[in-house]
C-alpha cells in the first residue's frame, strides 16, 4: 500500500473491507450533523494497514450542546442505530456531560461499536484541533496527528497498543515533528518507553 503525505493530508486507496465502510457510514452521520470529530487509537492503525481486529472505533467530538446532541441521536435512530449503553437521548447526554463514553452499534449488534466521548485532557483537544486528513478512495476521514497517537498508544501500554505505535512510527517516521511528539510524550510521562521501543 503507498501512502501519500504531507503532515497534514494522508492520501492513499486500499481494499475497504466491511469495517472501513462501517467507520464511514457513521463519520457521514456525524458530518451531516456538523459536530467535529476525530478518530483515535487502534481503528487508526488498522486503517492503516495492520493487520488485527478491534470490537470499537473510538472518537472524540466537540462538545456540542443538547439541542445538537439530540439532532445526532435522532439521525442515529433513522438509521438503525441503537446505543448500548443508554436508555435515552438524554440519559446518553448526561453520560457524555459526566465525561463518560456512549457506544453507538447498528440495531441487533455490539461490534463493531464507536465508541463516543468529549475531549478532556490537553492531548485529547490537540487530536480534535489538529487532525489528519484522511482521503481513502476519495472518503474523507480525520484522524488523530501522529505526534499524539504514537505516544498515547506507549502510555496505554498493551501489547497490542506498543505494536500499533512501532506500526505507525514505521509507515511516517520521515514526516513526524519530533519536537510536538516528544511534548506530548513529556506529557503523558513516556518519554523513557519512546526511547525503548525506539519511536524517539
Amino acid at each position: 500500500m503507498s501512502f501519500e503525505y504531507d503532515g497534514k493530508v494522508l492520501k492513499f486507496d486500499k481494499i475497504l473491507s466491511d469495517l472501513d465502510m462501517q467507520v464511514i457510514e457513521f463519520i457521514e452521520l456525524l458530518e451531516r450533523t456538523k459536530i467535529r470529530y476525530v478518530i483515535i487509537s487502534g481503528y487508526v492503525a488498522i486503517l492503516l494497514a495492520r493487520s488485527r481486529t478491534t470490537e470499537d472505533v473510538d472518537i472524540f467530538i466537540d462538545k456540542i450542546d443538547s439541542e445538537k446532541f439530540s439532532g445526532f441521536f435522532n439521525l442515529l435512530m433513522k438509521n438503525g442505530y441503537w446505543l448500548i449503553d443508554s436508555e435515552s437521548m438524554e440519559d446518553a447526554f448526561d453520560r457524555l456531560q459526566s465525561s463518560l463514553s456512549i457506544r453507538a452499534a447498528k440495531k441487533d449488534n455490539v461490534v463493531p461499536n464507536f465508541e463516543i466521548k468529549f475531549p478532556k485532557k490537553k492531548t485529547d483537544f490537540t487530536s480534535l484541533n489538529s487532525p489528519i486528513k484522511v482521503l481513502v478512495n476519495n472518503k474523507r476521514l480525520l484522524i488523530s496527528p501522529f505526534e499524539v497517537q504514537l505516544p498515547f498508544k506507549i502510555w496505554l501500554g498493551s501489547d497490542k497498543d506498543i505494536e500499533d505505535a512501532v506500526h505507525l512510527y514505521e509507515l511516517f517516521k520521515e514526516k513526524l515533528d519530533r519536537k510536538m511528539m516528544l511534548d506530548v510524550s513529556k506529557e503523558l510521562k513516556v518519554e523513557k518507553e519512546m526511547v525503548k521501543y525506539g519511536i524517539i
